[in-house]
């Protein structure tokens, strides 16, 4: 009788129920961060949002979807626990979906804002970081977005979306940008955002209340960093090459002079990039080899013949050359900023590990902007639509 009772006990000690447990009207339900780095101190913006203006069941409609608080102080817990001082509730971070590093914040250095990230216990580490080209932080999250009403779900949705289907963008998470930091060889790359139009307009719902918003974001350029500062921005062209050459292409568009002011377009969809290193002489080399496919997606001179063997031939070599022309832009912009953004060195640590222990510390400065880059680029078109010639004219 003794033991069961004593069974029982030990039993009703491990139901300690939920000790931690926190309602929901007790917290501020956080979607979007933002850092900024102004008058040598961090600020710190939240976004969170507003349950009564996104519900089925209560709509007001006199509010904004989401609402935004701010904290400002020496290092980052300082400027967040200064929030505090004027939010209602406890900030949640569990659900956190975007978080935007200022230009400026970026350019004096991101360590401490993805230490503090990584050390809070109620961050996942799946949310996406990107930083503000040319603005603050703060800007970005105050902006009303159509169709999606919460910001920062607009921004991360279209992040992700267009890293599938465009090509100049990246959906970097907080563990890919802390094991980026953390590899010797390969330096950090995140997209950039832009606010477009009026940004005071872009605070106001007036901003949603027409066909075209006056105030919008787009993203733009990949942000280049050295060990945790940015140093530079890719544009357009060589964040495609960028995109190729570190095999995060899905899918793009190439299009193709085909006459005066035509082109013809093509889709690819499917990339696969491996490089390949070796020394010779001392000297380190670099293999970049892609394999393509694409679609014939539109085409608007008539006179090419899609259902000429050499004319698909030609297509592909022209298709092979506009891919060399973006990554040979991006290989050039990255020797001149002196940022092995490719990860060209940790491939060599892992080919050659006995060669990289003596190159290492000197890699980005001395051997990256002197390294041999070779191309090999095979591209195949398969498929020119249903109608193949099409008979309009």
């Amino acid at each position: 009788m003794l033991y069961k009772i004593t069974v029982t006990m030990l039993c009703l000690l491990l139901l300690t129920g939920c000790w931690s447990r926190r309602e929901l009207n007790e917290l501020l339900i956080v979607l979007g961060v933002g850092v900024d780095w102004v008058d040598d101190h961090y600020v710190v913006t939240y976004q969170v949002v507003n349950p009564s203006e996104i519900s089925n069941q209560q709509k007001r409609g006199d509010r904004p979807p989401s609402t935004t608080f701010q904290g400002k102080g020496r290092t980052l817990f300082e400027a967040a626990r200064s929030v505090t001082a004027e939010a209602p509730r406890k900030i949640y971070l569990g659900h956190l979906q975007i978080y935007v590093i200022g230009e400026e914040a970026a350019r004096r250095g991101i360590k401490e804002s993805i230490d503090s990230a990584a050390r809070d216990n109620e961050m996942r580490m799946d949310f996406n970081i990107i930083v503000a080209k040319g603005a603050l932080a703060e800007e970005v999250l105050k902006l009303y977005t159509p169709v999606e009403k919460l910001p920062s779900y607009s921004m991360q949705q279209s992040l992700q979306t267009s890293e599938k289907n465009w090509a100049p963008t990246i959906a970097v998470t907080l563990d890919e940008a802390i094991n980026k930091l953390s590899t010797q060889g390969t330096e950090l790359a995140l997209t950039g955002i832009h606010v477009l139009g009026n940004r005071a307009i872009g605070e106001t719902k007036q901003n949603v209340e027409t066909f075209m918003p006056a105030t919008r974001f787009r993203y733009s350029g990949i942000a280049a960093f050295k060990d945790d500062k940015l140093i530079g921005w890719l544009n357009e062209k060589e964040s495609k090459g960028y995109t190729d050459i570190t095999n995060n292409l899905d899918s793009t568009s190439i299009v193709i002079p085909c006459g005066e002011q035509r082109y013809l377009g093509v889709e690819v969809t499917s990339s696969d990039a491996k490089l390949k290193t070796k020394v010779t002489n001392g000297k380190p080399e670099v293999e970049v080899s892609i394999r393509t496919e694409g679609n014939v997606v539109e085409r608007t001179c008539t006179d090419v013949d899609l259902s000429d063997p050499q004319t698909i031939q030609r297509l592909q070599e022209e298709t092979k050359k506009n891919i060399l022309k973006n990554i040979e832009a991006t290989v050039a912009k990255a020797k001149e900023l002196k940022v092995d953004i490719l990860g060209f060195g940790s491939q060599l640590g892992k080919e050659h590990p006995a060669y990289w222990e003596q190159v290492k510390d000197d890699w980005n400065e001395e051997y990256f902007p002197q390294v041999k880059v070779e191309y090999k680029l095979e591209v195949f078109i398969r498929r020119t639509g249903t109608i193949e010639n099409s008979t309009i004219r």
